[in-house]
């Protein structure tokens, strides 16, 4: 009895710790798949062989086959740091701050009560993030934006159905929450000062938006044969309307010229942030009852990602609404995005088991609308991790991964103009992203037999690392 308060004590700890803010978390673009330590370790190759109650995030199909009551509490920690190389306008480094992920998920499988066949879970994460802060006065970022951040939550409720003993279903809704996405930039006074020959500093803008939407998610999990199996998901496509303020301090107009003189304003503003749609294909193959092998292949629609257009309310001043109007719309063009994804597990012991992966990722982003605020390039990662089953309820898993972005060269107009001295954000950029992540799971396999009188030996077995076919 001590050890199973023991273990509770440990689960609540690690997922309510955490302040809500540590959704604030991002990489090198939008998408923030991390979910779980295991599923991180494999590099995120995982949709084939989703027996973990953080499967509800990347095939909820798989929680059909997970016995009793499960939860899961998950924290990653991800350091990323951005290097800007321009022997004209100078160099940076983005600041390297670690951020935290906290995830969590909870599923029960009745057991006979529906057959063997039905599993209910939910589950909270953040599967887009971004956090990044340059210096404010390196000309790269100025303009563009030296903080930048996108900071929302996920909650999926979820159902499973195991059709048949070779097919899993499962899916349900997703209700995504933006509480804040948005940046800090320049104010250039000087768009509009310049054209009367006048000379003003500049000041500064903040930009922030919140906002809901409902999602969809399924996944399909195929056992056709003994040493093979197949995952499919699918999630669909979300477009956030989004509303909030935009201040402004030392906006710096003369009455002479139109307007107000030094002053600090905000007014309302909304925008539309377009999320993908992402499908992932994936086989698993168990060559014998230790080991098994995935290959993944994932692609994200960031094609539907063409602009980000902040619109503002009038500000009361013809002369700053010139301004804004100049500032708040930037193309984006994204492209689409694919990803490989490979990850081996052995279990070494009854107790231990050892992962690895590598994943790479082709960016969505093209270099004529790359900026500092997503930095994002080609990358290739590599992990590994461990689990340990400490005792009959209590699993934990742990992994570290490294992850090299491939330098770019970019040679774009964007923030370039004739009245902004030193505004290009033309160089060469590179990053390198660490990440660490801890998982504990509670499981109550036989609670339900237990409960209605079930032989011990009638009970569902409890999932482990292996591939589990069809008899």
């Amino acid at each position: 009895m001590m050890k199973k308060a023991f273990s509770a004590g440990i689960m609540i700890a690690l997922v309510f710790i955490s302040p809500m803010a540590a959704y604030a978390v991002g990489g090198g673009g939008l998408e923030n798949a991390s979910f779980s330590a295991k599923q991180l370790a494999l590099s995120g190759a995982g949709t084939a062989t989703p027996d973990e109650p953080a499967a509800i995030s990347y095939n909820p199909a798989g929680i059909a086959d997970l016995p009793g009551i499960q939860f899961q509490g998950n924290s990653s920690f991800i350091s990323l740091f951005t290097w800007k190389d321009n022997s004209v306008t100078g160099d940076t480094r983005s600041s390297g701050t670690l951020s935290m992920v906290p995830t969590a998920y909870f599923t029960i499988n009745p057991g006979k009560i529906f057959c063997d066949r039905l599993t209910l879970g939910v589950g909270t994460d953040s599967p887009f993030g971004l956090m990044n802060k340059y210096n404010s006065n390196d000309p790269a970022a100025h303009y563009t934006g030296w903080r930048n951040y996108l900071k929302m939550f996920t909650i999926k409720p979820t159902v499973a159905y195991k059709v048949t003993d070779w097919l899993n279903v499962g899916g349900g809704p997703m209700w995504y929450r933006v509480y804040d996405f948005g940046g800090i930039q320049g104010y250039p006074n000087n768009l509009y000062t310049s054209l009367f020959g006048v000379t003003s500093p500049d000041g500064q803008v903040r930009i922030n938006t919140s906002g809901n939407h409902w999602g969809w998610q399924l996944g399909a999990l195929i056992k056709l044969k003994e040493k093979h199996r197949f995952g499919y998901y699918f999630r669909s496509p979300v477009v956030m309307d989004l509303k909030g303020r935009v201040k402004v301090e030392n906006s710096n107009i003369p009455v002479a010229l139109g307007g107000l003189g030094l002053r600090n304003f905000e007014t309302g503003v909304h925008t539309k942030l377009p999320l993908p749609m992402n499908m992932t294909w994936a086989y698993a193959f168990q060559p014998t009852k230790k080991t098994h092998y995935e290959i993944d292949f994932t692609w994200s629609r960031w094609s539907t990602f063409k602009r980000l257009y902040f619109v503002n309310d009038p500000s009361g001043n013809a002369a700053d609404d010139i301004i804004l109007n100049n500032i708040r719309m930037a193309n984006k063009d994204w492209q689409n995005a694919y990803g490989i994804q490979l990850g081996v597990s052995h279990k070494l012991t009854d107790k231990l088991t050892l992962r690895g992966g590598s994943y790479y990722y082709w960016t969505p982003v093209p270099k004529t609308h790359f900026t500092p605020s997503v930095p994002d390039s080609n990358r290739v990662s590599f992990s590994l991790g461990l689990g340990y089953a400490i005792n009959k309820y209590l699993t934990a898993d742990v992994m570290y991964s490294n992850a090299f972005y491939f330098r770019r060269r970019v040679n774009n107009d964007i923030a370039e103009n004739a009245a902004l001295l030193n505004s290009s954000v033309d160089g060469t950029y590179h990053s390198y992203l660490q990440q660490f992540a801890f998982t504990l799971t509670m499981k109550w396999d036989d609670i339900f037999p237990r409960a209605y009188g079930t032989k011990a030996e009638d009970a569902p077995a409890a999932p482990s690392i292996d591939i589990k076919p069809a008899a």
